[in-house]
């Protein structure tokens, strides 16, 4: 799975920021939101892309080669 511990526990961190910017409301609680979000959303994205690149990768060579 692409999913590795650091970005379960970074999902966390995300989650717990948007909790605290719902409930106070705070210009700067959505900045710091805001901010992380677009920090996870990049960090995830890579390595999602990792992981599929290396699962394609594996398998490049298994279809039948033309002569």
């Amino acid at each position: 799975m692409w999913i590795t511990p650091g970005i379960k526990r970074s999902s966390s961190h995300k989650n717990k920021l948007y909790k605290k910017w719902v409930c106070t409301r705070d210009p700067l609680d959505e900045k710091e939101y805001k901010n992380y979000l677009k920090v996870f959303k990049r960090v995830s994205l890579a390595a999602q892309m990792i992981y599929y690149k290396e699962k394609f990768d594996i398998r490049i060579n298994t279809t039948k080669q033309p002569d």
